[in-house]
């Protein structure tokens, strides 16, 4: 393999290495209807800062995660497992809520923008993993006043958008959705898969014991 060929297969992206001044940015106008998808038992306005999610900004600072499409909501919530498995625990769909809010006013650096190129900016930013990469960007546009990040989701191809929003970390106040929906209901989802009941299971000898003879009766 040629030295070429071998640096096609290195990430190319790396930390912001210029002046970030004159970004490209997305203005996302407040009430713009995003989803977000979130356990059931817990309110959907929550901005992480614990270092599991693309843009993760360090405490006190946090981020929210929206997208456009209540499919990719769910499919970023889910994760890589969608691409080993086929169908997932029901009880994991069930857990899940999808809600559909009105977004917050805010001026987003757009990954999007060609012209996001000229400061260092590849597709992989939008997919590479582990996250560290990704998080010093986010760092650094929040420096700057950037209020968040407009982005490819990297689990769901197609015309799709996600947004990572900056504010305080934790908790934050915000309109619910009264009609939230299950993830196993979300159309697109994938398949859920329940408990067998005790009838539909077959019961197998372990190898060990096939074929023994019986043993002799007293």
């Amino acid at each position: 393999m040629s030295a070429g060929e071998e640096g096609r297969q290195r990430v190319a992206q790396r930390p912001p290495a210029v002046p970030l001044d004159g970004f490209p940015t997305h203005r996302l106008t407040a009430g713009t209807a995003c989803f977000r998808a979130h356990h059931r038992d817990l309110g959907p306005w929550w901005y992480a800062s614990d270092g599991g999610g693309r843009f993760d900004l360090p405490a006190p600072r946090g981020t929210c995660y929206l997208a456009d499409d209540p499919l990719v909501a769910l499919r970023e919530r889910l994760g890589p497992v969608l691409g080993e498995v086929e169908a997932l625990p029901v009880s994991l769909l069930e857990a899940t809520l999808v809600s559909r809010l009105p977004a917050p006013e805010a001026r987003l650096a757009d990954l999007r923008s060609r012209v996001a190129a000229d400061f260092g900016v590849t597709r992989e930013l939008e997919v590479m993993v582990p996250y560290d990469v990704p998080q010093r960007w986010a760092a650094a546009f929040d420096v700057v006043g950037l209020q968040g990040v407009r982005y490819g989701p990297r689990l769901t191809p197609g015309d799709v958008t996600s947004y990572a929003v900056f504010g305080p970390a934790g908790a934050a106040e915000g309109p619910s959705d009264p009609d939230a929906v299950p993830g196993a209901d979300v159309p697109g989802a994938p398949r859920g898969l329940t408990r067998p009941r005790r009838d539909e299971l077959t019961v197998v000898k372990p190898p060990r014991t096939r074929g023994r003879p019986a043993p002799p009766r007293a």
